[in-house]
C-alpha cells in the first residue's frame, strides 16, 4: 500500500503547475517581441541554432523533477513488513555492602571519598557499559535484600543505586555468604543464558570468613562468574558519624576498618573470577574483559512493523533528471548533422523498411500537415495578414480536399477582404467566393453541425448586407435549427425580419405615390387640351370676325406674353411632379450592418 508519512505536504505539488503556466508566458512574452521585428517565420531563419523542441523537453525534466522532490519530502511508504530484534547478551547481579564501614573514607585520609561514594560512582559507570545485558541489584550487610530483580531497565536501576544509604539499615555486619546466596537465587531460571555477580565490598567485619568462599564455589558449579571489586584502603581509617567518629563501647577507642585485599581476591579466585580495587583507573576495562567472557545467548527477541521507506528513489530520479536537463542546452545539436549512421548499401535496407511504417503513417502525418497550415493561417488572419492567411487555407485545402475547417477559413477569409476591397468588381468576386465556401460548408450539417451553423450565420450576414432581407431571414433560421441558443443569430434574425418589413411598407407606399403622380399628370393633360380648346375658339372667333379691325400690336404682344406663362407653369408641375418621383428612390433605407 503506498501511503506518506507527511500528507499534508503534498500541496507542494501545486508548484508544478504554477511553474509550467510561468514558462508558456515566458514563451508567449518572447513571442510577443520577436512579432515586433516582422514575420515569424522569416525570422525563424535569422535564427538557425535555436532548436524548437529543446524548451518543452526542458521544462517537462523540470517539471518532472520538481514533483519527484515534492514527493520524496511527503516521505512516501510503499508497504509495512515485520522485523524481528534480538538482543544477546548476560545477567549481572550487583551485590553492595551497606554496612556502616563504608561509610568510611576510600583512602588513607579520613576526610577522603566515602567508600559508599567510590563505588556508586563505578557501578554507574558499569551499568552505562551493559547495552543489551540484564541486570539486578542487591544490598547487604548482616543480612541481604533484593532491591531491584533482574531487568533490562538501566534508568530505574541507576535510581535505586543512587538512593542506598548504609544508615537505613540497623542490622549492620558484612556477611558476605548471604549476599551471595541471595545473587544466586535473583538470577533467571533458564541454564543457558550467562551469569556473573558483582560483588562490591571493603571484605572486612566478617562473621564467616570461610562461608564466604564456600558460598563463591557453590556459585561456579552453578556457572555462575563472581568478580570481587574492593573498595577502601589498606590502610585502617576511621568510621564517621553525625556525632563524630565510631566509638568501639568496649575498648572506649575510634573504630577504624581497612580493605582486606586478600580475602577479596581468595572469594573472586573461588568464583572464577577477577579482584580489582575501585582506585585502579584500568579496574572497570578489567571487569568488562573478564566478564566478556561468559558465553552470551539470545535473552530478548521483539517483532515490530517497519514501513519501507521510497523517498531515496523518488530523489535519485529528480537528481537523475536535473543532471539531465543541465546537460541539455537551447540550441540545436548540430554536430549530429555531420555523423552519417548508415552507409549507402544499409541505407538502402532501412529506406525500405521505414517507408513501409511511412506508408501506414501517411494519412496521420497528411492531417497533421494540415492542421499546421490552418493553425498558421489562423495567426495570420487574427494579425490581419488575409492574403497570406488565404494561401496557408489554400495549401490546406490541396493536402486534405475535404477539410471543411480549412474551406470556411479560407471563405471567411474571402468576406474580410472583400470589405477593404478597392473596386466593386473585385469586391463582388469576393464576397462571391465567399458565399460559394460558406454554400459548401453549410451543406456538410450532419458531419459538422457546429460549423454548418456557423456558415449559415455568415450567409445570412452576406444576403443582409446586400439588403436581401428575405434571404438573410431564411439563412439566420437555417442556422437557429441546428443551434438553437445562439443568441447571436437570433437578435440577427430579428433585425433582418424588422428590415424585411420595413421594406415592403416602403415598395407600397412607393406604389401609391406613383398612382397619385399619376392622376397629378393626367389632371394637368385635360387641363392643357381645355387651354388649347379655348385657343383654338379665340383663333377661329378671330377668323369669323376678319371683317373687324386688326388687332393692334401690344394687344397681340399682350396675348403671346399670356400663352407662353400657361406654358412655363404646365412645363412647372410636369417637372415638380418629376423631382418628387426621383425623390422617392433615393430616400430607401440603404444601412449596411
Amino acid at each position: 500500500m503506498f501511503t506518506f508519512a507527511y500528507p499534508a505536504l503534498l500541496f507542494l505539488l501545486l508548484a508544478v503547475p504554477f511553474v509550467v503556466v510561468l514558462y508558456f508566458l515566458a514563451r508567449y512574452a518572447r513571442k510577443k517581441k520577436l512579432a515586433k521585428f516582422g514575420n515569424l517565420d522569416s525570422i525563424k531563419d535569422l535564427m538557425p541554432e535555436v532548436s524548437k523542441y529543446k524548451p518543452p523537453l526542458k521544462i517537462a525534466l523540470e517539471a518532472s523533477a520538481l514533483a519527484l522532490l515534492a514527493i520524496a519530502l511527503c516521505r512516501p511508504w510503499g508497504g509495512v513488513h515485520s522485523t524481528k530484534s534480538q538482543k544477546e547478551g548476560i545477567e549481572v547481579v550487583i551485590a553492595v555492602d551497606v554496612s556502616n564501614s563504608m561509610l568510611a573514607s576510600s583512602t588513607s585520609d579520613n576526610a577522603g571519598t566515602s567508600r559508599m561514594r567510590a563505588a556508586k560512582l563505578v557501578l554507574e559507570k558499569l551499568i552505562n557499559r551493559l547495552d543489551n545485558d540484564r541486570v539486578g541489584l542487591i544490598v547487604y550487610a548482616q543480612d541481604a535484600y533484593t532491591l531491584i530483580p533482574v531487568t533490562s531497565d538501566y534508568v530505574s536501576a541507576k535510581i535505586f543505586l543512587n538512593s542506598i544509604d548504609p544508615t537505613q539499615y540497623d542490622n549492620q555486619g558484612t556477611n558476605i555468604g548471604a549476599a551471595i546466596d541471595r545473587a544466586i537465587k535473583s538470577f533467571s531460571a533458564d541454564n543457558n543464558i550467562g551469569k556473573s555477580i558483582v560483588l562490591i565490598t571493603d571484605a572486612e567485619e566478617l562473621d564467616d570468613e570461610a562461608g564466604a568462599v564456600d558460598a563463591a564455589k557453590q556459585a561456579k558449579k552453578n556457572h555462575i562468574q563472581l568478580n570481587v571489586v574492593g573498595v577502601g584502603s589498606p590502610s585502617p581509617v576511621r568510621i564517621p558519624t553525625k556525632a563524630g567518629p565510631m566509638i568501639n563501647p568496649e575498648t572506649g577507642m575510634p573504630v577504624e576498618t581497612a580493605l582486606d585485599e586478600n580475602l577479596a581476591a581468595r572469594i573472586a579466585g573461588a568464583g572464577d573470577g577477577i579482584y580489582v580495587n575501585a582506585s585502579n583507573p584500568d579496574a572497570l576495562n578489567e571487569l568488562e574483559k573478564q566478564m566478556d567472557t561468559v558465553k552470551k545467548s539470545a535473552l530478548e527477541t521483539n517483532a515490530y512493523a517497519v514501513h519501507d521507506e521510497l523517498f531515496s528513489i523518488f530523489g535519485w530520479m529528480a537528481l537523475i533528471l536535473l543532471l539531465i536537463d543541465v546537460f541539455i542546452l537551447d540550441r540545436k545539436i548540430r554536430w549530429l548533422d555531420k555523423i552519417t549512421f548508415f552507409k549507402k548499401e544499409t541505407a538502402v535496407i532501412v529506406l525500405l523498411a521505414v517507408s513501409a511504417a511511412c506508408a501506414l503513417d501517411a494519412s496521420a502525418t497528411t492531417n497533421r500537415k494540415e492542421r499546421r497550415l490552418v493553425t498558421q493561417g489562423n495567426e495570420l488572419f487574427n494579425s490581419g495578414n488575409f492574403l497570406e492567411a488565404a494561401d496557408k487555407y489554400q495549401q490546406a485545402l490541396k493536402l486534405e480536399p475535404d477539410s471543411k475547417e480549412a474551406l470556411y477559413n479560407l471563405g471567411l477569409t474571402y468576406i474580410r477582404r472583400a470589405n477593404s476591397a478597392q473596386s466593386d468588381s473585385l469586391r463582388q468576386q469576393l464576397v462571391k467566393a465567399g458565399a460559394d465556401a460558406m454554400q459548401t460548408v453549410a451543406q456538410s450539417f450532419k458531419e459538422k453541425p457546429l460549423l454548418a451553423a456557423d456558415a449559415l450565420y455568415n450567409l445570412g450576414n452576406i444576403a443582409f448586407n446586400s439588403e436581401d432581407f428575405a434571404g438573410a431571414v431564411q439563412m439566420y433560421k437555417q442556422s437557429l435549427r441546428i443551434r438553437p441558443d445562439d443568441e447571436k443569430t437570433r437578435r440577427n434574425l430579428r433585425i433582418a425580419q424588422k428590415k424585411l418589413k420595413n421594406q415592403d411598407q416602403n415598395q407600397d407606399q412607393n406604389q401609391d405615390q406613383n398612382q397619385d403622380q399619376n392622376k397629378d399628370q393626367d389632371k394637368d393633360q385635360d387641363k392643357n387640351k381645355d387651354q388649347d380648346k379655348q385657343e383654338q375658339n379665340q383663333n377661329q372667333d378671330q377668323q369669323q370676325n376678319n371683317q373687324q379691325p386688326e388687332i393692334n400690336p401690344q394687344a397681340a404682344e399682350q396675348i403671346l406674353n399670356a400663352m407662353e406663362n400657361k406654358e412655363n407653369q404646365t412645363r412647372a408641375r410636369v417637372n415638380k411632379s418629376n423631382n418628387g418621383q426621383e425623390a422617392v428612390g433615393r430616400g430607401k433605407n440603404s444601412k449596411r450592418w
